[in-house]
């Protein structure tokens, strides 16, 4: 995992928020990544694969969230507008459907 994400876990999903006491009130999740890196990279040793579990179980789950999805944006550095556009085309409709999805399930 890399290290701004595990940073970000252990100073944002932790308890008092995430669990324990007070904990979060969501019943779905959508984890986006932002790769610099073509996809091809990361499925070559499986980077992206050994994450969803993680987040999906060990994070999502842990703090009773269920339903929890990870969506990677792969070669997000790319200097090609057209694939740019692609990019946030996709992360916009995949944000609509999770508010669609909260908005039926919450």
């Amino acid at each position: 995992m890399p290290a701004m994400l595990k940073g970000y876990i252990d100073r944002v999903w932790n308890n008092g928020f995430a669990y324990g006491s007070r904990k979060l009130h969501h019943k779905h999740a959508l984890w986006i990544g932002l790769a610099a890196a073509p996809e091809d990279h990361f499925q070559k040793r499986n980077y992206d694969q050994m994450m969803v579990p993680y987040l999906n179980v060990g994070i999502s789950s842990y703090v009773g969230i269920d339903d929890s999805r990870v969506e990677f944006l792969y070669d997000t550095l790319a200097q090609n507008s057209a694939h740019i556009e692609q990019l946030l085309d996709r992360a916009y409709h995949m944000g609509l459907q999770y508010g669609r999805k909260e908005s039926l399930h919450v």
